[in-house]
């Protein structure tokens, strides 16, 4: 029962004790420690439904200014290992990188270069992924006519990845006009990409993830290495039954249900519940939505991992936040709230809270990261600027135990079913 976690954090582990304590002395004791819980025991046994509706007074939130050089080399050891590395996560999730370190920081965020390595370890793993590389890369170069004649998967993957690179960003500097050595790169690491992983090859929107990490980089060896880590991370949603997308787009409407009740039966009316219109948002992270500085900066906040993995899910729901007011008094229908919020084009930045206020994922189950440990209070601030119009939006993310039902199952983990 969600009671018996609930009390387990606020008053300690003294399980024996809490079997022995009435269900409405827990319920008071919920109630004190969490102001504006509704506590409905249901007659179904083995689960309650908590509810708080109430997310209270949105607070003014402030980035700090991003991390710069000296405060990063003031994080790494004389051998080259970085040191408090939570701490450092953090700050960068609250300002994010100045730009001249992205091309070293977004190694570490991405996973390509160890947090823990020395300088050494990194020049001899570049060397040998250097390598790596280049031998994949001159299997495609050195396919022949003949042999891609009879090989209609390669023919396909290189005539999508040419039309996509020649679409891709052209009004960026770094990728503006023909023959740009920023399109020939795109192309190469795209098609190297497509010999690393033969089974997902390439798919349209992948251009998109990869065209800011080779922007930062401006190396065709380290973007390759660094999308691949991306890619690790964003893989499902390319995958021929797109089983990351669907869980994600449930994921997002369960939030926002939790979240905002009034404005999903809103949509849900409308027959715009299942958020398709927000596909894009989470298949290429926001890639077209927001400006190119601006989606480095988002990047690499969510690449922190904190306060959760699923982090872009409280982004999204934050832009709806931003449009809910014109959507409702509008009183917009199917079309119109998909028009709005396909050519939506904004500014975000997102920070949080404290040290205090991290959201921390409860269980195990990865799926489900975005629901946030209630016994801490924990919350995400996420401010978008939205067509100019300056919205704070703080998001009390123990509401996201809004009619929850856990109960036990037979292995003993919590499972969780959305009433």
């Amino acid at each position: 029962k969600v009671t018996n976690y609930l009390f387990d954090a606020f008053r300690g582990p003294d399980t024996v004790l809490l079997k022995q304590r009435p269900v409405g002395e827990v319920a008071d004791l919920l109630n004190e420690a969490i102001p504006g819980l509704d506590i409905n025991q249901l007659e179904e046994p083995g689960y309650e439904v908590i509810t708080r509706i109430d997310l209270g007074v949105l607070p003014e939130v402030r980035r700090r200014e991003p991390v710069g050089a000296e405060e990063w080399n003031t994080n790494m050891d004389p051998e080259g290992r970085m040191r408090n590395i939570s701490h450092l996560k953090q700050t960068i999730f609250k300002g994010g990188l100045c730009h001249v370190l992205r091309k070293e920081g977004w190694k570490f965020l991405l996973g390509y270069f160890p947090w823990e390595s020395t300088l050494e370890e990194r020049r001899s793993l570049t060397r040998r992924k250097t390598d790596e590389y280049f031998r994949m890369k001159l299997q495609w170069k050195s396919v022949s006519e003949e042999q891609e004649k009879h090989n209609s998967m390669f023919r396909d993957h290189r005539s999508l990845i040419e039309k996509d690179v020649n679409r891709t960003d052209r009004t960026n500097t770094f990728y503006e006009g023909q023959d740009n050595p920023g399109l020939i790169l795109l192309h190469d690491v795209l098609m190297t990409y497509c010999m690393y992983d033969f089974d997902l090859g390439y798919v349209q929107g992948m251009s998109d993830l990869l065209s800011p990490i080779l922007y930062v980089m401006e190396d065709e060896v380290d973007a390759f290495w660094c999308f691949v880590s991306f890619m690790d991370q964003m893989h499902q949603n390319f995958e021929e039954q797109m089983q990351g997308m669907k869980t994600q787009l449930i994921q997002l409407s369960t939030l926002l249900r939790l979240l905002d009740l009034s404005f999903w039966n809103y949509l849900v009316a409308q027959d715009s519940g299942h958020l398709y219109f927000c596909f894009r948002w989470l298949l290429i992270r926001f890639k077209r939505e927001l400006s190119f500085p601006d989606v480095l900066r988002l990047w690499e906040v969510m690449w922190t991992g904190l306060p959760c993995q699923n982090f872009h899910l409280l982004v999204c729901c934050a832009i709806l936040d931003s449009e809910k007011h014109q959507i409702m008094e509008e009183q917009y229908g199917f079309n119109e709230i998909l028009k709005v919020c396909v050519l939506l084009c904004f500014a975000c930045i997102v920070s949080i809270g404290d040290g205090r206020d991290f959201c921390g994922a409860m269980g195990n189950d990865a799926s489900w990261e975005a629901v946030v440990d209630v016994c801490r209070g924990s919350l995400v601030r996420a401010r978008v600027w939205a067509r100019g119009r300056s919205k704070v939006i703080l998001l009390h993310m123990f509401s996201v135990f809004c009619i929850l039902k856990m109960t036990n199952d037979r292995s003993g983990n919590l499972s969780r079913n959305i009433g």
